[in-house]
């Protein structure tokens, strides 16, 4: 008997325990048609943000074995092979920074460190097998030891997904849920200014005329006004 799987965000999660699901695959067409390379979907809490990008990074990730399965007799599979094509043939990041706002800038940045830490421990495989710079390798090594400095901090997605892009020969997918958790936290705490301009910095790398990347996707709440860390951005 179907059940209601209250609080479950995993999309795997909720399709192997045969939780109802009112299917929303049809949004991965969307994502494939719409032409900007940065996509912004801002939606209050408890919308769903979370559980669509499970979905877009179980469809796309060019690493899950087992998505034919998981999507099996949904609306994306009665669609043409130029949408069917998609699955699984994009290396992916998947990021979420719904844990990085704490009390001060500092803990912070401790707290983004382990973050993308544990994103690079999911690509640590790339060490033995894909092709990097003496100055890559090192980076990677010290994100993945927690000793990285604000360098690597700032410039860690867009070298990942470098190094994905050479490995795989294919441009990588890039997922940012609640990308504004650390700047509403930061507003509240105090130390705004100092997370304001981290960001644009970190944003603006990962994101402004990044060659590697295919798609980004990013959702949070806010949307962005003019003076924002995004640039020529499709607003959801």
């Amino acid at each position: 008997m179907q059940t209601i799987g209250l609080g479950e965000s995993d999309f795997k999660g909720l399709r192997t325990r045969d939780y109802y699901y009112i299917d929303k695959t049809m949004y991965i067409k969307d994502i494939i048609n719409n032409g900007s390379k940065v996509i912004l979907i801002t939606r209050p809490r408890r919308f769903g943000k979370t559980l669509n990008m499970s979905m877009l990074r179980y469809y796309f990730d060019i690493n899950v074995k087992d998505s034919q399965e998981l999507f099996k007799d949904l609306k994306i599979m009665e669609q043409d092979e130029e949408y069917t094509s998609k699955m699984n043939y994009y290396p992916c990041i998947y990021i979420t920074l719904k844990d990085a706002g704490l009390m001060n800038y500092e803990l912070m940045i401790m707290q983004l460190k382990t973050i993308i830490m544990e994103m690079y421990y999911e690509q640590k495989f790339l060490l033995e097998k894909a092709e990097m710079t003496d100055g890559e390798r090192e980076a990677f090594n010290r994100i993945l030891g927690a000793k990285a400095n604000d360098v690597d901090l700032i410039n860690s997605i867009k070298m990942l997904s470098k190094i994905l892009n050479k490995y795989y020969e294919k441009p990588v997918m890039l997922l940012v849920d609640e990308y504004d958790v650390p700047l509403q936290n930061a507003y509240i705490k105090g130390y705004y200014k100092e997370a304001i301009e981290f960001f644009k910095t970190f944003y603006g790398v990962t994101f402004k005329d990044n060659p590697y990347l295919e798609k980004t996707v990013i959702t949070g709440v806010s949307r962005v006004a003019k003076e924002s860390i995004f640039s020529r951005s499709k607003q959801f």
